[in-house]
């Protein structure tokens, strides 16, 4: 947002973010929508459905979210910690990589992947998906991500983002109504488990979803949203249909 302000006023940007950077576009167009034209979002929806709530709680889980402090030491076991899994070697990795890294690696592969895509890409590949994740993170940055990115799911029991102004949803209803934002597409993986397509058209419905023959017929200033579905992506569509996601995002900025 900052960087924004450091281009000239009479030129406003095209945003384009994934995941949760597809938050942080809309973070931006909430805090500056007269300095954004266009968004393109890929993975983000309006809230979480019940199965995310569920991953989420795996994830919070396995990164013992419940039980770390670091001010306070209790429930923590510092010696565990420090254990370093047998399969991934402190001396190669430049990361701390426990065992508890190690599994929070798999499962947000596995949930972030659709299982056409895991299946093609097969055990070895995804090992060294897994490398990399243990290589260039740590648990106290993951588990501080989580936190930060999903502070609502971590302090309400059923993780209802609804009264949470940075939500997707609570910023989408804001950027309408700026009506400064000229158009915007929502992009959405058919099996995308963590933004599901239900609720990544709830998002585009919430921005101007333009419906029907006569869509481009909208009064000044509405917003224009459009809305699609790459069938069988899971989450990370960007990187499952890389050519595709990169020829419909060009089209729409162009």
């Amino acid at each position: 947002s900052e960087r924004i302000e450091d281009i000239p006023e009479k030129n406003k940007i095209d945003v384009a973010g994934f995941s949760f950077g597809g938050r942080v576009a809309m973070a931006a167009a909430s805090l500056q929508p007269n300095r954004i034209r266009r968004l393109y979002l890929t993975g983000v929806s309006a809230e979480r459905d019940p199965l995310a709530n569920v991953i989420l709680a795996s994830w919070k889980e396995i990164l013992g979210v419940n039980t770390y402090n670091s001010e306070d030491s209790d429930g923590y076991d510092k010696e565990k910690e420090s254990y370093y899994d047998e399969e991934c070697d402190p001396e190669v990795h430049t990361s701390r990589c426990t065992a508890r890294l190690r599994s929070f690696a798999w499962s947000i592969i596995l949930q972030t992947y659709s299982e056409i895509f895991l299946a093609k890409s097969g055990p070895n590949r995804v090992q060294t998906w897994v490398d990399g994740v243990c290589r260039y993170n740590t648990e106290e940055g993951l588990r501080a991500l989580l936190m930060q990115t999903h502070g609502h799911f971590m302090d309400e029991s059923d993780g209802e983002d609804s009264l949470d102004p940075w939500s997707p949803a609570a910023m989408a209803t804001r950027i309408r109504e700026s009506q400064s934002i000229e158009q915007c597409k929502i992009v959405v993986g058919s099996d995308d488990k963590m933004s599901s397509p239900e609720q990544a058209h709830r998002l585009a419905s919430l921005l101007g979803l333009s419906t029907g023959p006569n869509s481009l017929e909208h009064e000044e200033h509405e917003i224009l949203c459009s809305f699609k579905i790459i069938e069988g992506c899971g989450h990370a569509v960007p990187m499952e249909e890389m050519r595709l996601w990169r020829e419909d995002l060009l089209s729409f900025l162009n």
